[in-house]
């Protein structure tokens, strides 16, 4: 009687919300580019007006199979804090395996520009990984990029990884913690570091709290982290605070060293930009070179390529990672030949912390620079995951 009674309460607190969606706000926890020494998203992040804490009214919506309900509220919510976003930012939203395969939650998100979100895939609810690969194909359709959430615990395994490809991997919190002080912890964030590397995603950090795991993390090359150590969730899209930024500075000496390795500023060369792919297509036909085109902030959305055999028209692509300058050029061709075999072999572009364009680095180039310099480190530099997602400024 008293698990009935209990179901009955939480549909009431359901309907509740749904009839009063002011009783749903929304905070926003930055995640922090450890490299940079900056704000590089924000994860928006559901509160409820109740004593009840926040995980409880997803385990009851889940409980009782109303979590798209709960997720499209959210979505709802959240996805017109886009247009805020500061430059060269990212806004990451949450949805459940279950609510990615329901229409009015799917329709929720693609009546939006997702060029500048990451969908999180939570992973409270286990799911056939075949399953989510048309809705994520739609959503990446629009733009939108994805991650995982809570990798390496519950039902983000590897093998959700290798089927849904996806842009971010975010390292449980459970890892994290103590990782510090324990060696077996540290070995599986950088294998998990290594897996995200060979996807050409970034990996994220969660639940960062003392300065020994930032050091640790940062020592290991982890790109991108998050926690209360640097900053807390907020109702405005926070800058980093000064405290913030001293605990990065002095946590970058530990960050490995570069001597010895060649970076991809060196083979980096600037093309024409333009802001259309009509204007971009007739240049690269003219001068059969590459072409970019970028938004009224010098955001690179589109790599424009000469047409393989004269009567071809142009070749247009979305750009969806690029990578940062200092990169080295043993980790630019790991992350080159991670990409879809259609564009494996075209030019990676090149931003710089804000997002903007730098140049491109032709694969070949690579290549002939490997072959002049053989050798290079033994293992994959996490940091190669670092550079902010080219995402479109809609300020």
């Amino acid at each position: 009687m008293s698990e009935r009674h209990d179901r009955v309460r939480w549909h009431r607190r359901l309907d509740s919300l749904a009839d009063d969606p002011t009783a749903l706000r929304l905070v926003l926890h930055p995640v922090v580019d450890v490299v940079a020494g900056r704000v590089a998203g924000y994860e928006a992040l559901s509160r409820f007006d109740s004593r009840l804490p926040t995980e409880a009214w997803f385990d009851a919506a889940r409980a009782l199979g109303r979590s798209p309900e709960v997720d499209r509220l959210v979505l709802s919510r959240a996805l017109p804090l886009q247009a805020t976003l500061p430059h060269g930012t990212f806004l990451t939203v949450n949805a459940s395996p279950t609510s990615l395969r329901e229409p009015e939650v799917l329709d929720t998100l693609l009546a939006h520009d997702l060029s500048s979100v990451i969908v999180e895939v939570t992973e409270h609810a286990d799911c056939a990984p075949y399953d989510l690969l048309e809705p994520l194909r739609r959503l990446r359709a629009r733009g939108a990029k994805i991650a995982l959430d809570d990798v390496g615990t519950g039902h983000s395994g590897l093998l959700r990884m290798a089927v849904l490809r996806p842009e971010m991997v975010k390292v449980d919190l459970q890892l994290v913690r103590g990782v510090a002080g324990d060696l077996v912890k540290r070995s599986l964030v950088q294998f998990l570091g290594q897996c995200a590397a060979r996807l050409d995603a970034w990996i994220v950090a969660e639940g960062v709290e003392t300065t020994e795991e930032l050091d640790v993390l940062t020592s290991m090359g982890v790109p991108l982290v998050q926690g209360f150590l640097l900053a807390h969730p907020d109702a405005a899209f926070q800058q980093l605070s000064p405290a913030a930024a001293s605990l990065l500075a002095a946590a970058a000496p530990a960050r490995r060293p570069d001597q010895g390795r060649r970076l991809a500023s060196e083979l980096t060369r600037r093309t024409k930009t333009v802001r259309t792919a009509v204007e971009a297509s007739e240049i690269a036909a003219a001068d059969c070179a590459p072409v970019v085109v970028v938004d009224h902030q010098d955001v690179p959305q589109l790599l424009v390529l000469p047409a393989p055999r004269p009567g071809d028209s142009p070749r247009v692509t979305r750009i969806d990672v690029t990578l940062a300058p200092e990169t080295a050029v043993a980790d630019v061709a790991e992350r080159a030949v991670a990409r879809h075999p259609a564009t494996r072999f075209d030019p990676v572009v090149c931003t710089d912390a804000t997002g903007r364009y730098v140049g491109v680095v032709g694969v070949e180039d690579v290549l002939l620079d490997l072959a002049r310099h053989p050798g290079g480190p033994g293992e994959v530099d996490l940091r190669a995951t670092a550079t902010v997602p080219a995402t479109r400024s809609v300020r």
